[in-house]
């Protein structure tokens, strides 16, 4: 049975929703090109036909904030419905992909779709806003809610999970463009997934850059460096008494092919992908770091409650 998928965006500089929406509809060669997604459109022109498609899904309903938008996602990934209004999709899809990392867009969107019974993908980060996180916990508790950076499914995650030494203590490293907010994100859920990932506190540290220190409960130390507006850089480094292990997180089209996978694979099982604990504790460390860059002072993750 064919499993229909919704897709909403755009934010600024996210082309999410093309790419997204390509990996598993295929796309228009001259369409997609012309959408200016370039960086999208090279990588996706690597692939041979065979690597798109995930399971019996297909999107067939979009819709951005931009009618002319709307029509050239349309075009671009095959999508067959431009809907004028997100309601539109709502009795026509068995799930829909938010693909917009503007987290202030999330809860009113979701709600529309969460009320109704259909699951939803969130892109990260998923909210730093405490009541409305505290609104999508029962959600992510019974699997009708995932959000999640795609770092979370790298190869190079992967193979770094599989090599480190779980038995020492580790410090991780993490240095990333851009934000703290949208692209700190990125790195602590890898790191997440390398380690006992129970946050205590979160400490800012001023300097040139943006760098962000979190306490976890096993004496693991996570440091995260945002370097704000520079080339392209996703770097994460694993340090312990006998190893250093460091990798960039580099091929887009495969994580964000396993992590849409898993979200689709979900709609027919109601399971959660993601420990409802983990994606909670990730916000709240985000939370507890804009508290602490704003306080200039150590934050508690319990200070933030839930």
């Amino acid at each position: 049975m064919v499993t229909k998928l919704g897709i909403i965006g755009l934010s600024p500089g996210n082309g999410h929703p093309f790419s997204f929406s390509a990996i598993i509809n295929g796309y228009d060669d001259e369409k997609m090109k012309e959408s200016e997604w370039d960086v999208i459109y090279r990588y996706l022109n690597t692939k041979d036909l065979s690597d798109f498609g995930i399971l019996d899904a297909i999107v067939t309903h979009c819709w951005t904030q931009e009618e002319e938008l709307t029509k050239i996602l349309a075009g671009a990934c095959n999508i067959d419905h431009a809907v004028k209004r997100i309601e539109d999709m709502i009795p026509e899809i068995d799930g829909v992909i938010i693909a917009r990392d503007d987290y202030e867009s999330h809860y009113p969107i979701a709600k529309l779709f969460l009320e109704k019974d259909i699951p939803v993908f969130i892109d990260k980060p998923l909210t730093l806003n405490v009541e409305e996180l505290s609104y999508f916990i029962p959600f992510l508790k019974t699997g009708k809610l995932m959000s999640t950076s795609s770092f979370r499914f790298s190869d190079e995650v992967y193979m770094a999970k599989k090599n480190v030494n779980h038995e020492q203590l580790n410090f991780f490293r993490g240095s990333i463009v851009n934000d703290w907010e949208k692209y700190g994100v990125h790195l602590i859920e890898g790191f997440s997934t390398l380690t006992s990932f129970e946050p205590t506190v979160v400490e800012y540290q001023p300097g040139l850059i943006d760098s962000y220190l979190i306490y976890l409960k096993n004496q693991d130390v996570l440091q995260i460096n945002c370097l704000g507006n520079m080339n392209l850089l996703f770097k994460m480094e694993i340090f312990n008494k006998n190893q250093y292990i460091t990798f960039d997180v580099k091929d887009n089209f495969s994580m964000f092919k396993r992590m849409l996978w898993h979200f689709i694979r979900s709609i027919k099982t109601r399971n959660p992908v993601i420990d409802d604990r983990v994606t909670v504790n990730i916000m709240k460390v985000l939370i507890a770091g804009n508290i602490s860059k704003s306080e200039k002072r150590q934050v508690s993750i319990d200070e933030i409650g839930l």
